[in-house]
């Protein structure tokens, strides 16, 4: 049986405690240091084998909701009145094995049970050297490269009720066995000799690992968990953070096993070498999950990213037929404007799902990180991640320009090279949909004209005059009853817009959306007012997100609404 040819092992070497770890040699931990018992690496497939035999049904089911388990093995071989436990961590295919020995109090003489003679002895599953040259209690025909141990029905009774008066035999005399040269072993812990038990899991991590957690985060209508080492799980929902109630502080090494839980292979490496890293996970009942591993003073952490199963439709989004209409331009330039966590990127994915459902183009998008799959419908989808700088996002842009795409997506107009890819585009017939950091319409047309130098300006400013198809510039606001809203302005290209580009005089471009408004045009304030008037939103929430405050204030007077709270505010 193979858990008595193990315990003989650790016996036989006077040693505390057995360690056995995927992808490293086994080793007893003794006094004079670690001892090797093979000379080669166990495999996923040998440790899981061993698990199938040192743990029954229950202690595995509990392993594998854990990560963690310790469990008492009986008593099958005479071992002086020695117990025996094994500790297991699991992580995936990492898997940690160490058979500990409880030294009893009251020695009684270990007695090696004689082997049995047979023709052909079964092999036993794992195959363990001695670890050293020791001589046997009585001379045997030949060293054997393993203990061997009789079958249980050949082995004699197991603590009897009334065990025989053994008489002592005289003492083996053991001959002087060399110093082994140190293994190198990393255990899960990556210490050398794995001394302490592994660390408790508290109840919070106990149930289902990382998978509740994010259980929890989807149910609760969160957009990212952050999990970090001395915190408790925190979740990011409506743009605020909040912790998750209930639930207790998280230990490095807890962390550290909810990580290699979820992370695939390929990762786990730098995961325990304190690597950043980054990976998609695909989670029952959550969907998507985008993980970024990291590290603070406190310790191993990880933020992950719910990804929605689908983009929210343009109806979800309460698009207006204006703004809904852009997605049937077949060229031209439509800009996205917002500040950061503005909710840019959900009202981009709702234009591509307009011209996916709509039209019958190809679409390549650029971004930085794929937050919405799109699943290819009446139009061909191709998303991309690019994460390299500026330079390399306008190299991958003109790439895509190759490939002959009817609409064009990049994700972040943030540099010159970009942007004028961007108008390349739009002067080759291409529809190009982009993002820019801009509270307003006017100050996004008016930040992509002062990314170049004042000799390429005009030339800019001829361009967006004549490509520009419109601004759509969102701010998202917290509603009084729970969730967000995006109140949104829209500035459309008329002449009159136009003629304003060409000539530079972007900072009159709001006198040109207030005159617009025949035209389907809204400004920002417009639109917080009237979130305000319905209840929707809280007027002080509106005054906090205004770009132009005194224009808001004069808009609420003029409607008829109470502004006292500035003065509370002040």
């Amino acid at each position: 049986m193979v858990v008595n040819a193990l315990l003989s092992a650790i016996v036989r070497a006077d040693g505390d405690a057995l360690v056995m770890h995927v992808g490293e040699k086994p080793y007893v931990v003794a006094a004079v240091g670690p001892v090797e018992l093979s000379s080669r690496a166990l495999t996923v497939e040998v440790v899981t084998g061993l698990l199938n035999q040192l743990l029954p049904h229950e202690a595995r089911k509990a392993l594998d909701e854990l990560g963690a388990v310790e469990h008492d093995l009986p008593q099958l071989l005479p071992a002086g009145g020695d117990r025996f436990t094994v500790v297991v961590a699991r992580g995936g295919d990492d898997i940690w094995i160490e058979i500990r020995r409880h030294r009893s109090t009251e020695r009684v003489p270990f007695v090696q049970a004689a082997p049995v003679a047979t023709a052909a002895p079964q092999p036993a599953p794992v195959r363990l050297p001695p670890p050293g040259p020791v001589a046997a209690a009585r001379q045997e025909p030949a060293p054997q490269p393993a203990p061997v141990v009789p079958e249980r029905r050949a082995a004699p009774p197991v603590e009897p009720p009334a065990p025989p008066v053994v008489e002592p035999e005289p003492e083996p005399e053991v001959e002087s066995v060399p110093e082994p040269s140190p293994a190198v072993v990393l255990p899960l812990a990556r210490n050398h000799v794995r001394q302490e038990p592994p660390p408790k899991m508290t109840p919070s991590a106990r149930v289902a690992g990382l998978d509740r957690f994010l259980r929890l985060a989807a149910a609760r209508g969160a957009t990212a968990l952050h999990v970090m080492a001395q915190a408790k799980p925190s979740i990011r929902v409506d743009g605020e953070m909040a912790v998750l109630d209930g639930e207790a502080e998280l230990s490095a090494p807890e962390v550290e096993a909810l990580m290699m839980d979820l992370a695939p292979e390929r990762t786990r490496q730098a995961l325990r070498s304190g690597e950043g890293t980054e990976w998609v996970s695909d989670v029952p009942d959550v969907g998507r999950v985008r993980c970024l591993s990291i590290r603070d003073h406190r310790g191993p952490g990880g933020i992950f990213r719910l990804i929605a199963a689908r983009p929210a439709s343009a109806e979800q989004l309460g698009l207006s037929k204006e703004i809904q209409g852009l997605s049937a331009e077949p060229e031209g330039l439509v800009l996205v404007a917002g500040p950061r966590a503005g909710g840019k990127s959900t009202l981009v994915c709702a234009f591509v799902d307009l011209i996916n459902r709509n039209r019958s183009d190809y679409v390549i998008t650029l971004e930085s990180q794929i937050k919405f799959v799109h699943e290819s419908r009446s139009s061909l989808v191709s998303q991309r991640e690019v994460r390299g700088d500026a330079v390399e996002m306008a190299a991958v842009a003109r790439a895509a320009l190759r490939e002959n795409p009817d609409v064009l997506v990049i994700e972040d107009l943030r540099s010159p090279e970009i942007v004028s890819v961007a108008l390349e585009a739009v002067e080759g017939g291409h529809l190009v949909i982009g993002t820019i950091a801009a509270h307003t319409s006017a100050t996004a047309i008016g930040r992509m004209i002062d990314q170049f130098p004042p000799e390429r300006r005009a030339h800019v400013q001829a361009t967006l005059a004549e490509g520009l198809r419109a601004v759509v510039a969102q701010v998202l606001l917290r509603k009084t009853g729970g969730g967000r809203v995006a109140a949104r302005e829209l500035l459309l290209n008329t002449p009159s817009v136009a003629n304003l580009i060409s000539e530079g005089r972007v900072a009159q471009i709001p006198l040109a959306i207030d005159s617009g408004r025949k035209h389907g045009m809204v400004p920002l304030n417009d639109a917080l007012v009237a979130f305000v008037q319905s209840g929707i939103v809280d007027s002080r929430e509106a005054y906090r997100k205004a770009y132009e405050r005194q224009a808001f204030l004069s808009v609420l007077r003029r409607e008829g609404l109470d502004t006292s709270f500035v003065e509370r505010l002040a």
